[in-house]
């Protein structure tokens, strides 16, 4: 086991490390080494199973990749990730679908702590790369950013949280327990401060994450934001998922000037530095 748990911890490593500088150049990840990423595991786990270990060493990995599946489904529909992210994610699935035996054992299972290890430094990366965003235009951000400010709901949604958490560290005091009472004063803090980060977040995404493109720039996979209309007639509708290339080969012939799209950020680093802090046992969480 050990041998081959090395063998798919360097095809990942690798092949996750090319993704992130393929994603950080082009906004993509190519989708030939997420299946390389799936073919290998596979191989590697099918070839280790006649050897010296049990069938299941191979198995696991369609619950890893099923485990992932369902992950990537529900990032990629939330718009958070793009659908070579998810691929991605399925490929180190069946990769890491057991713990590396190099690895000590613990009760969390390992694909349990790589994803949230992944989440936890996509958060602090895309943060970082928002705040880089509204800097560089920091003047349409800044104005969006106080168009929504201003916005009833928001001026609403302010005041409610600025009570609550006003509620909620009055109540902290009362707390005999120093820990829980610093736990509730810091929950309090989350409370205020969530309606701004709402805004900034907004305001990132409306000042420097959409943009135009002609038909002809689109690839599969762009997030078209808004429905795409001709002679009064709607020929592409705004959804969940990626454009398609039969859409955007139809947005073609019907001649369509521009089309509003999201931008993605590129998440990929964001997985590789997740990934080597999981291999390293770089404890962010204190996982059981």
């Amino acid at each position: 086991m050990m041998v081959s748990d090395i063998l798919l911890t360097i095809v990942a490593v690798f092949g996750v490390g090319a993704a992130a500088i393929h994603d950080s150049k082009t906004r993509e990840v190519p989708d030939w080494i997420s299946y390389s990423l799936l073919a290998t595991g596979f191989g590697i786990r099918a070839i280790a199973a006649l050897g010296p270990e049990t069938a299941s060493y191979f198995l696991s990995a369609f619950l890893g990749l099923g485990i992932t599946y369902l992950l990537g489904t529900v990032m990629y529909y939330a718009k958070q990730w793009g659908g070579g992210d998810a691929k991605l994610i399925m490929g180190l699935g069946v990769i890491y679908a057991t713990r590396p035996s190099f690895l000590p054992t613990t009760s969390t299972p390992f694909l349990g702590i790589l994803f949230i290890n992944m989440l936890l430094f996509g958060a602090v990366y895309g943060l970082l790369w928002g705040i880089i965003l509204a800097w560089k235009n920091r003047k349409k951000f800044t104005t969006v950013a106080k168009q929504l400010l201003q916005e009833k709901r928001m001026v609403k949604t302010r005041i409610t949280a600025l009570v609550l958490a006003a509620i909620t560290f009055t109540a902290s005091f009362f707390l005999p327990d120093l820990f829980l009472r610093i736990s509730i004063m810091t929950f309090a803090l989350i409370i205020l401060l969530y309606p701004y980060l709402w805004i900034y977040v907004k305001a990132v995404e409306k000042a420097c994450l959409y943009k135009y493109l002609k038909p002809q720039q689109l690839t599969e996979g762009d997030w078209v934001e808004e429905n795409i209309v001709v002679n009064k007639r709607i020929i592409y509708r705004a959804k969940n998922t990626g454009i398609e290339k039969e859409d955007i080969q139809k947005l073609i012939k019907a001649r369509v000037n521009r089309v509003l799209i999201k931008e993605g950020i590129p998440f990929v680093p964001a997985f590789f530095f997740g990934l080597l802090a999981t291999l390293l046992q770089i404890k962010i969480i204190a996982f059981p």
